[in-house]
């Protein structure tokens, strides 16, 4: 009898697990949609909300454009590796550069955005990859 007892409680935390995966596969391509369309006006010069002859609203507004970009790739990542994990395969590693190169084509238009978005996603993938090796 218990053993009858137990599968049915695997079976029903296995239902938890997949609707709290796809809660967060929702949010994070909600939140990273987000992140992207607000990269997309700041990194496309259609919002412009500082002054940019002054050179501390100059850093500052390339500080948020990197970091929504930042923002857009971390969001992405965590979308597209809960999709595939509900799916049953693995985050691979086309994903990663498809992803990569989505974030990097945002900032081609100011070359310190680019560097220091390139800067970040390195350091990012970098972070990612030793975190999956533990």
């Amino acid at each position: 009898m218990s053993k009858i007892k137990k599968e049915n409680q695997l079976k029903q935390n296995n239902i938890t697990d997949d609707s709290f995966a796809f809660k967060s596969v929702t949010r994070s391509i909600i939140l990273s949609g987000i992140f992207f369309i607000a990269s997309i006006f700041f990194n496309g010069e259609i919002i412009e909300p500082f002054d940019t002859s002054i050179l501390l609203w100059n850093i500052i507004d390339s500080i948020i454009k990197v970091v929504f970009i930042l923002l857009f790739f971390i969001f992405m990542i965590i979308n597209v590796g809960n999709y595939k994990e509900l799916t049953g395969k693995p985050l691979n590693f086309k994903d990663i550069i498809l992803i990569s190169f989505l974030s990097i084509i945002q900032a081609y238009r100011n070359p310190v955005v680019f560097t220091f978005t390139l800067l970040g996603l390195l350091i990012l993938l970098v972070y990612l990859y030793f975190l999956q090796d533990i």
